[in-house]
């Protein structure tokens, strides 16, 4: 993993995600790129009249004020061998965000499934969740509460009706192989002693081989509640998902769900993409 990307609103739970995001990056040996988006509205009625309170330079120049104080702490905190990048882009948050991505190279992309606002998400936090289903790099949502501390014991939901192609897995391999935790499978499926799906099953622990894992099958519909009690009773300290389109997980990145797992969550989770 040679650099990490993480997008904050500058409210105080984003920027404890860009902590969160600092000690990620220095043990595992990467850069960071702290980014801000923020949105410049030119037909605001107060600009028309010209008591417009802020032009588009000093509004960056705001936005970039807060975000180099936040890379400031930063380095204090973690030390100066952290090689850390502060940029601040005007525009809509995804594109943007995305674009900062894909011109940096990022291997990861953190981000904070809330705001501070305590009756839900504000920016950053609802921009995360629609960010599930768009991300074209492995994203991380670092919940607010949540400590930093080394992985080690992930759960990962598959759809057997669906199963990721051996790409998307070798990539969720690489990310326990970096963080050296044990990988335990969870699928939910209605007829799970059906042929088809025990061989697709079979297909799934032999690509897991390289790493320690465990590989769990329940019989069921309720995908969600399963997820969230599988992840209690392992004492999982971290959630990796892989959404794949038409099958029982896709229904949770879908109509709002991918905001309720996202949101509701206690540990981080990793949507990992091919």
């Amino acid at each position: 993993m040679k650099t990490i990307v993480v997008a904050t609103d500058l409210t105080s739970n984003s920027n404890k995600a860009a902590h969160f995001a600092a000690r990620l990056a220095r043990d595992q040996g990467a850069s960071l790129i702290l980014v801000n988006i923020y949105r410049f509205w030119p037909a605001n009625p107060a600009e028309v009249v010209g008591d417009y309170p802020l032009s588009t330079e000093e509004m960056r120049d705001n936005h970039q004020r807060e975000l180099d104080s936040l890379a400031n702490s930063i380095r204090k905190e973690y030390g100066s061998g952290i090689v850390l990048e502060a940029l601040t882009e005007e525009g809509y948050v995804i594109p943007t965000v995305q674009g900062i991505v894909a011109e940096k190279k990022a291997d990861l992309l953190v981000m904070s499934p809330v705001g501070s606002a305590p009756d839900g998400a504000q920016i950053m936090g609802s921009v995360a969740t629609d960010m599930v289903t768009q991300t074209t790099v492995p994203l991380l949502i670092v919940p607010p509460s949540q400590e930093y501390g080394p992985f080690k014991n992930a759960v990962v939901g598959i759809d057997l009706d669906s199963p990721p192609d051996a790409f998307v897995v070798d990539n969720l391999l690489r990310f326990a192989k970096r963080f050296g935790c044990v990988v335990n499978v969870i699928s939910v499926h209605s007829q799970p002693d059906e042929p088809s799906i025990k061989k697709r099953a079979e297909r799934i622990r032999h690509l897991l081989a390289s790493v320690p894992h465990t590989f769990t099958v329940l019989k069921g519909e309720e995908v969600y509640e399963t997820l969230l009690d599988f992840t209690v009773s392992t004492k999982a300290d971290l959630m990796m998902m892989i959404p794949q389109e038409h099958g029982w997980l896709w229904s949770i990145f879908n109509e709002g769900e991918s905001q309720r797992m996202a949101r509701l969550t206690e540990i981080p989770l990793l949507i990992v993409v091919r």
